[in-house]
């Protein structure tokens, strides 16, 4: 548990507290053990409450992207008229870093203003302005995806599926933080008497921001597993084209062999004695022409078809 106070307002942060940590703030703040308890959970969905003397909020954060998905962490805040409360387990760094940067210049907020108004605002544009480096990751990983999926000899279908998966788990996070910014915005100006709409405005900007770049990836990966659909098909039709040339041009000699394993009367057979008149390997000279040439045959065919 850290603590500090700066502009007035006193800031309680527990990182990754124990119960009996989180449920002792009860003895100094007039807070609901429900809320208390909704702190220790980790499957809360962001939401926003109005008491009278203060907020109760829940929000989820990307933090890490990377393997097949985007990890989340939740960070709750207990906003008075005079202090802030964060409750968190440590996974948002840009939290840690802004604490630790008012610890060392006592001077966090730089509006013009002082108040719990500004602080939170202050909070949560730091918070905000670290998921774009997120962003900036999977940009990265959809370029390196990209060479990929519009190669004709590789298959991208694992990185495309692990980069689909990643980005419907950033946007499933991303969703609800963009329809409580203007709710927070309300719950501080009734709380605070603060006006800071163009501030909180900026916030929004900024969601929006990344949800149209969330836009773009989810366009592009889409483009991709088409394209990487469509290049694989390729790929197993033109290999059914080779087969199937390589078995078409084989059914000629096939069909002699099969006629001259048989026990009857054939030129150059068995039972009409082997010809000779080109020498004693006439018979193999006219059953490999008879073979030949139909296949020669069919691949001219199958050049004029396209298939070769």
């Amino acid at each position: 548990m850290r603590e500090i106070t700066c502009a007035g307002v006193r800031w309680m942060d527990l990182e990754k507290p124990t119960r009996e940590e989180v449920m002792s703030l009860s003895d100094t703040f007039p807070f609901h053990h429900l809320n208390l308890e909704d702190c220790l959970s980790k499957i809360q969905l962001t939401k926003v409450e109005r008491y009278k003397d203060h907020l109760f909020i829940v929000l989820r954060f990307p933090f890490l992207c990377e393997g097949t998905k985007c990890s989340a962490s939740q960070v709750s805040f207990f906003i008075g008229k005079d202090y802030i409360v964060t409750i968190h387990d440590g996974g948002v760094g840009a939290l840690k870093e802004f604490f630790s940067e008012c610890e060392r210049s006592k001077k966090p907020v730089k509006l013009g203003l002082s108040g719990v108004g500004p602080l939170f605002y202050k909070i949560l544009d730091a918070i905000i302005d670290s998921l774009f480096p997120i962003m900036g990751r999977l940009m990265d990983d959809l370029e390196d995806t990209e060479d990929l999926a519009y190669s004709p000899k590789k298959e991208a279908m694992f990185e495309i599926t692990r980069l689909r998966r990643s980005i419907s788990d950033l946007r499933r996070l991303i969703s609800p933080l963009r329809r409580v910014i203007g709710e927070i915005e309300n719950g501080v100006r009734d709380l605070t008497g603060d006006d800071m709409r163009i501030y909180f405005a900026d916030l929004k900007d900024h969601m929006e921001k990344i949800w149209e770049l969330s836009d773009t990836c989810m366009e592009l990966v889409e483009i991709y597993k088409d394209t990487d659909f469509i290049t694989y098909q390729h790929r197993m039709n033109r290999a059914l084209v080779i087969l199937t040339v390589i078995f078409t041009i084989t059914i000629p000699a096939t069909i002699l062999g099969t006629f001259y394993g048989m026990n009857i009367n054939l030129p150059g057979g068995i039972e009409t004695g082997v010809l000779t008149f080109l020498g004693p390997y006439t018979t193999f000279y006219i059953i490999l022409a008879l073979s030949l040439i139909p296949a020669f045959l069919l691949l001219v065919y199958f050049k004029r078809l396209g298939w070769l």
